[in-house]
């Protein structure tokens, strides 16, 4: 091949290398634009959201309106959501840090005030709660207009484009400056607040954790842990370890064991966990039927006609128990009430190391109006019927569940009990309280 035709053919290679360049690298630039100018957009949205959520808190602690309800939204969680994105894109583009304190709060905002408000008073420090956080938006809203401008009310395309093209060190400098200022002593409490526990909610929850331990543990006093910086989402109790190491079941039941007994705040579980107890190679171990008869003892200090839907062996090596789970519910008139939901541990050795429990709803159960025939008549006729089991849910309304065998595989559907209408269809046994009716 000769010179010419040589320095031909690299001219036409070049020019194929340069438009492959340029074809791809063209829909690279143009994606990384698109992607700055969501960013932005997400920012922009951040801002608006920040001064509709003060408007509330103003509205709240100047005219003490407690109004505010679950489906009323202090701030549209959605472009929270939007702008925790582009926060995180932004500190994996430049040298941010990624999941910042400060946007996982307001991500919570709505259900923080929802339980400051909802029993229609507002407590010394909760009001110091909504301050603070007036407070804190306004620091954050001057930094964000400093960053805007005048650009949302007087639109500039230009400005616009140079502020996009910036936005990656915006949000890294915004978030930081951010981050800095709710660690502060004055702001710090921010993070962790979930409201206060109410002086009557507490002696409840203290009345009701004393109900189930002692029903569990004879001749031990609870003593409330009041570390409140720690304990935000729970009410919780301990008992302190006795010395020496048990010989018998009712000493392992009792003098040996450490206890902690925790009321969720929000969902009003009580939870019982033997923390810390001490065994010998020598005490028993019990069969799988002396086991169970301890679980219905247990559970028939709590509820009369409760059912066990399921328990799970946890096994040791060579096959021997090492400890069972077992999970109950109330039924009442041919009702499952999730309300009256126990799952229970219990070693092999007859110690119960973790119990759970909710806070029951003592209301009577409400009926569904749709009928079993109706809800069976949604079902297409290919599909094998099991059961159709009327639950009351957590929420305290009653649902029809459905399991049912479509082509050989097994399916559970949830209808809502007043409007008929579908709530779940999947896979996923989400309720299988039939299985051991």
């Amino acid at each position: 091949m000769n010179k010419s035709n040589k320095k031909a053919l690299c001219y036409i290679a070049c020019w194929i290398i340069f438009l492959i360049v340029f074809y791809y690298g063209k829909g690279h630039v143009k994606g990384y634009d698109e992607l700055r100018a969501r960013m932005y957009n997400d920012f922009e949205n951040f801002g608006t959201e920040l001064e509709i959520l003060n408007d509330h808190l103003s509205q709240t602690l100047v005219l003490n309106q407690h109004d505010f309800n679950k489906e009323k939204k202090f701030v549209n969680r959605n472009v929270m959501l939007n702008f925790w994105r582009s926060d995180n894109d932004a500190a994996d583009l430049g040298k941010g840090k990624m999941f910042n304190h400060y946007t996982d709060m307001y991500l919570e905002v709505n259900d923080v005030i929802y339980n400051i408000v909802a029993d229609e008073i507002i407590t010394t420090a909760e009001r110091k709660y909504l301050e603070s956080l007036y407070t804190y938006n306004n620091e954050l809203l001057k930094e964000y207009n400093h960053v805007v401008g005048d650009i949302r009310t007087n639109w500039d395309y230009d400005k616009i484009r140079k502020s996009e093209k910036k936005i990656v060190k915006t949000y890294n400098d915004f978030s930081q400056k951010a981050e800095n200022l709710l660690e502060t002593p004055k702001y710090s409490f921010l993070k962790e607040y979930k409201g206060d526990f109410k002086e009557a909610d507490c002696e409840s929850a203290k009345s009701y954790c004393e109900e189930v331990f002692s029903k569990l543990v004879k001749d031990q006093t609870l003593k409330y842990n009041n570390k409140d910086e720690v304990n935000t989402e729970e009410y919780v109790f301990e008992t302190s370890l006795k010395t020496g190491l048990p010989t018998t079941l009712k000493e392992l039941q009792s003098d040996d064991v450490e206890y902690k007994v925790s009321y969720d705040k929000e969902t009003k579980k009580v939870v019982v966990r033997a923390v810390s107890y001490s065994t010998t190679p020598s005490i028993r171990k019990y069969t799988e039927d002396e086991l169970d008869k301890m679980a219905n003892d247990v559970i028939s200090k709590f509820y009369k006609n409760a059912s066990k839907y399921d328990k799970n062996i946890d096994y040791e090596k060579g096959r021997k128990i090492d400890y069972i789970k077992y999970y109950y519910m109330e039924k009442t008139n041919g009702i499952y009430d999730e309300t009256k939901k126990i799952e229970m541990n219990i070693e092999a050795h007859g110690l119960v190391s973790n119990l759970e429990i909710m806070h029951p709803n003592e209301q009577e159960i409400i009926m569904p109006t749709i009928s079993k025939e109706e809800i069976v008549a949604k079902i297409d006729k290919d599909a094998e019927i099991i059961d159709c089991i009327v639950v009351r849910n957590i929420e305290g309304k009653t649902d029809y569940v459905v399991h049912l065998r479509y082509k050989d595989t097994l399916f559970e559907a949830v209808f809502d009990g007043e409007t008929g209408n579908p709530e779940y269809y999947g896979r996923e046994i989400k309720k299988n309280y039939y299985s051991n009716d």
